[in-house]
């Protein structure tokens, strides 16, 4: 059995919002992190990890955090961007809760009163609070026993993000014929266990060609996965890679399949430097471990947005009675605005 770190307490009890009433039932009592399978929805991503998994993670730290299917007026409730799409969830009044939004990479909440962001870029305001992402649930890192070699380029992630460059078979041979194999599957070939398999990988490739404005809400995942497994990464020019890099070892940016490899070829002549990126990685990981992340959530939620909340529960009655309702009102306004501005520019529909 883990052990687990315990906090300080919360000044305030936290719910986190899915809207999944046998999922909430499911996971009111644990004793063990459960698997990620039992708990992932492909079809809500972020909502498994921004909201169910901070949950999970919180609450096997000792901290007064639920996990609910409706918002529960007069507390702190924090919910997922994607969520505030489903109907149902309005039903209860969202405007008598305190509300943070974790902003994933869809457009910017406009009705809480605190946004997760897990972007840099994405801060704008004082109530705007980056968060980096967990690192991939029951990632299975490389096999020491390859030592330098390289050998195989991984790439982790959504299939059609890849460049086409990147994935024909002309780029595919060309690794081939220098030693190098890379295999890019659809992802209905893909099973969740593939992403975090990273035992036989030697290099990871991530890189894709978005609207500028969708990367920036993108968040360092990627560079933080490799760095957990052991793998010197080749990475697009994300902003939030960018954010994160103290060094050169920390990745190696790439920006078409020649500098893909010509990186590879670089790595694999000079193992010393495949050595001391692997050394880096290890070293970097350690600011993003479940521990850290689960502490930097603690003291954001007992901190500033405590605070707000003990605000907010202060304001008279006849602003709660119609001052909450008309405010929310606008907000709604401005965030549909918000997101049909959003998916103009960045041509997605969220």
């Amino acid at each position: 059995m883990n052990t687990y770190l315990t906090f300080d307490a919360l000044p305030y009890p936290v719910y986190f919002v899915r809207n999944d009433a046998a999922l909430c039932e499911q996971f009111q009592t644990i004793t063990e992190m459960p698997p990620f399978a039992d708990y992932y929805r492909p079809e809500w991503g972020g909502s498994s990890s921004w909201i169910v998994q901070t949950y999970l993670q919180l609450k096997l730290r000792g901290l007064d955090v639920h996990l609910v299917d409706h918002f529960i007026p007069n507390c702190i409730c924090v919910v997922s961007r994607e969520e505030l799409m489903q109907r149902s969830l309005w039903q209860s009044l969202p405007y008598s809760s305190y509300l943070v939004v974790c902003q994933q990479d869809r457009p910017r909440p406009e009705i809480c009163a605190h946004r997760i962001v897990q972007n840099p870029l994405n801060i704008l305001t004082s109530t705007d609070h980056l968060m980096q992402f967990w690192v991939q649930p029951e990632l299975r890192s490389r096999n020491p026993e390859r030592g330098t070699q390289v050998s195989t380029l991984a790439f982790k992630g959504r299939w059609y993000y890849l460049p086409e460059a990147f994935k024909n078979s002309e780029f595919v041979s060309q690794l081939s014929s220098q030693g190098f194999t890379f295999t890019t599957l659809p992802d209905y070939e893909v099973s969740l266990s593939d992403w975090s398999e990273f035992s036989e990988t030697d290099v990871v490739l991530a890189i894709r060609y978005s609207n500028r404005e969708y990367l920036e809400s993108k968040p360092a995942s990627k560079l933080i996965n490799a760095w957990f497994a052991g793998c010197p990464a080749l990475l697009g020019p994300e902003p939030a890679y960018q954010a994160l890099r103290k060094s050169s070892l920390d990745y190696i940016e790439v920006h078409n399949p020649d500098d893909v490899t010509a990186a590879l070829q670089n790595l694999r002549n000079n193992p010393d430097l495949y050595q001391a990126m692997v050394e880096n990685g290890w070293k970097r990981s350690q600011e993003f471990t479940p521990d850290q992340i689960s502490l930097n959530w603690r003291n954001l939620l007992a901190g500033s947005i405590s605070t707000g909340y003990t605000q907010w529960q202060k304001r008279s009655l006849l602003w709660k009675l119609t001052g909450r309702p008309l405010q929310f009102g606008y907000r709604m306004i401005q965030q549909e605005t918000e997101r049909r501005r959003f998916n103009r520019v960045t041509g997605r529909k969220r």
